[in-house]
């Protein structure tokens, strides 16, 4: 169901990453589904977030709906769980620059379940 590709030197825990995922599935009651997480380099997200939001720099997170994708940064990241909480609810539909605050609210109290 979830598919990790580490493309930097960082050492990553799937077990968590997968845990964490599959349980914001689990709180939002949705139909679980394949993804995918990569997690890439300062360089390549600041590609990445040119070419597709065309913002050039790097971020800590995207999420590729359609792709079913979550692409992270580790070097701009404070908080893993709380970056993969956020990225798989907008894999969920949520907006957080659309929805007056709910996916926020939703990701801080999946954050203290989780």
């Amino acid at each position: 169901m979830v598919e990790i590709n580490n493309l930097t030197s960082y050492e990553i825990n799937e077990t968590e990453v997968k845990t964490i995922i599959l349980e914001v599935f689990r709180l939002e009651k949705a139909k679980k589904e394949e993804i995918s997480v990569a997690f890439v380099d300062r360089n390549k997200i600041k590609e990445i977030n040119r070419k597709y939001r065309n913002i050039d720099a790097p971020t800590d997170v995207l999420t590729f709906v359609e792709e079913k994708e979550i692409i992270i940064c580790p070097d701009e990241i404070d908080d893993l769980k709380r970056v993969l909480i956020h990225g798989t609810l907008h894999l969920l539909g949520y907006d957080h620059e659309k929805d007056q605050g709910e996916m926020i609210k939703k990701q801080e109290k999946y954050f203290s379940l989780i």
